[in-house]
């Protein structure tokens, strides 16, 4: 947990400092020396990662995101609510949903780079009384790396099917298994249905 204060005016210069660059990164995003900038003056503000990319109404978009943990997400929020308009960026206070094929490269802890492909993956949750969930995911082709990978491919899938935010609040456990136990071995429903199957159980 980071009780850390923000530190207002350092959010301030930030946004104002991206206005007046967020022209220069490039159509592709090539400009390495910019792109290292953006990262000293995010990680400044605090423990947050961020990404930027195509954007889902405009050209560009800036993540700042509170890396998964639900007590820095407040915090991203805040940062948000500060931002300066900058011509085709919008911005987002958590990773949010993809249109997407669940397929992507990771790089594994011991540096190996790999292809995974989640679009085949199933899952059960269990609701818990507090109105949490656990998932479970089946992810066979997972079964040689070890949990920390394992781990974090997961939460990658989960926050492209979710979004960072409901998967940081609605999911307090992911376990990754190569096979159900027989009690939810007809229970189980491909990844990509977990989005809507959360929306209609959750009150």
């Amino acid at each position: 947990m980071n009780s850390e204060k923000l530190d207002i005016k350092k959010i301030k210069q930030f946004w104002q400092w991206f206005s007046e660059n967020c022209e220069k990164f490039g159509p592709e995003f090539e400009n390495s020396a910019l792109l290292n900038e953006l990262d000293d003056r995010i990680t400044s503000l605090g423990d947050f990662t961020w990404e930027v990319g195509p954007g889902k109404t405009k050209s560009n978009a800036l993540v700042i995101s509170p890396n998964g943990d639900i007590e820095q997400l407040g915090k991203t929020k805040e940062i948000i609510r500060n931002a300066k308009e900058c011509e085709e960026w919008e911005y987002f206070f958590a990773k949010p949903p993809k249109e997407w094929d669940l397929i992507f490269e990771f790089e594994t802890a011991s540096g190996d780079l790999m292809q995974i492909d989640a679009s085949g993956w199933d899952y059960v949750l269990l609701k818990y009384e507090d109105g949490m969930f656990e998932i479970i995911v089946k992810a066979y082709s997972l079964r040689q790396l070890d949990e920390e990978d394992r781990q974090v491919i997961a939460e990658i899938v989960l926050d492209g099917v979710l979004g960072e935010e409901v998967r940081i609040q609605k999911i307090c456990a992911i376990e990754v298994v190569n096979e159900f136990s027989p009690q939810y071995q007809n229970k189980s429903s491909n990844i990509k249905n977990v989005a809507n199957h959360l929306k209609n159980i959750v009150t």
